[in-house]
């Protein structure tokens, strides 16, 4: 498939039977036996869609979920968001982040809101528990409340609330599949992606904003324009290359935002050395853009298990020559995590089985 090519996936294609492209991708073992394997697609491609590497099938058509934040945060960019409220880029990284409602998280949706004159009343993003909050770090405090600030894509909507109010248009329509902010977001997927917005299936994500199915290849296009767009002097580009070299500088500079304390997203961008910026989505999307090599990255776990997206993403990352040896030795830890039983012991590991193939 080349670049002008597009792909779909057929909801009759939803056998049990169909591999949907997906290769054995991450071996889950105990003791020194593979118990289990997660199995995955990969792309890897430059800003004119032209395909650097792959695993399995590249053209995979899957939701991009959370991965497109970045993307989808474009249209108020280009509209004088953050800096038309007297916001910061500390803001629009949360505005592409999938946060984990730290109070820092927290305090800087609040003041998006109070910025355009809107409250947590305005989100409609729903309630959930911080990612912050696991079982070994105790719980759910007794008698802790949380709010759609605390929702992991509170950024995101604040910031569609932001473009909504741009716009003049009530802030109640704002996730309306045919509202303008809807809209201008979905032109701003087919700009980026290269794929027609009248081509690109579409659902309702966790946080009820609208989600589109894409190809992976499209979806690491999108990342590799704004990787591009970093690298180029300003006056050289689009406005809507310029806007997205925002977002990219954003997500690398504050990538805090972007996730949460012990979140893979923020280890790997750090590892790096803020040299890349990386999104996960839900079912298990990763994306990532490489500004020095003008690349973007995208995979997808077939099952969507979440444990197998460090293990992959770092191989991947490895094998193309973007992580040197220290970012290699202390991602580790996620790369090859160590298994354990309820009592601590340890009982196996996960490893990638993936060797990329790379395109002429």
């Amino acid at each position: 498939m080349n670049s002008n090519e597009r792909s779909t996936l057929n909801p009759a294609d939803l056998s049990p039977e169909h591999s949907f492209g997906l290769r054995p991708a991450v071996a889950i073992t105990r003791g020194e036996t593979t118990e289990s394997v997660h199995c995955a697609a990969v792309a890897v491609v430059d800003r004119e869609g032209r395909l650097i590497a792959s695993y399995g099938d590249p053209h995979l058509a899957t939701y991009s979920r959370s991965s497109l934040k970045p993307i989808q945060a474009l249209a108020a960019v280009m509209r004088g968001f953050p800096d038309r409220f007297g916001l910061t880029d500390r803001h629009l990284a949360l505005a592409c982040a999938s946060h984990s409602g730290e109070d820092y998280h927290v305090e800087a949706a609040g003041q998006i809101l109070a910025a355009i004159g809107a409250t947590g009343d305005d989100l409609q993003c729903g309630i959930h528990i911080p990612a912050y909050i696991k079982p070994d770090n105790g719980g759910v405090p007794p008698k802790a409340t949380f709010t759609t600030l605390h929702n992991n894509c509170s950024g995101k909507h604040s910031c569609m609330l932001a473009l909504a109010r741009m716009l003049n248009m009530p802030l109640a329509d704002y996730l309306k599949f045919d509202a303008p902010t809807q809209r201008l977001i979905r032109g701003m997927v087919a700009e980026m992606t290269g794929v027609a917005a009248e081509d690109m299936p579409h659902g309702i994500d966790g946080c009820s904003a609208p989600n589109y199915v894409l190809p992976l290849s499209a979806l690491a296009r999108g990342f590799a324009r704004l990787a591009w767009a970093t690298t180029q002097a300003p006056g050289s580009l689009s406005e809507a290359d310029r806007a997205g070299a925002r977002n990219a500088r954003a997500m690398m500079t504050y990538p805090e935002m972007v996730s949460g304390t012990g979140r893979f997203d923020l280890q790997l961008v750090e590892a790096a050395g803020r040299r890349i910026f990386s999104k996960a989505g839900g079912e298990a999307i990763e994306c990532v853009g490489i500004p020095e090599r003008g690349w973007g990255l995208a995979l997808k776990i077939g099952d969507g298990g979440v444990r197998a997206i460090g293990p992959l993403t770092v191989s991947v990352l490895q094998e193309l020559g973007v992580l040197d040896e220290a970012a290699v030795a202390t991602l580790d830890p996620v790369a090859h995590p160590h298994l354990k039983n309820h009592r601590g012991i340890q009982i196996g590991t996960a490893r990638s089985l993936a060797r990329l193939k790379f395109h002429d």
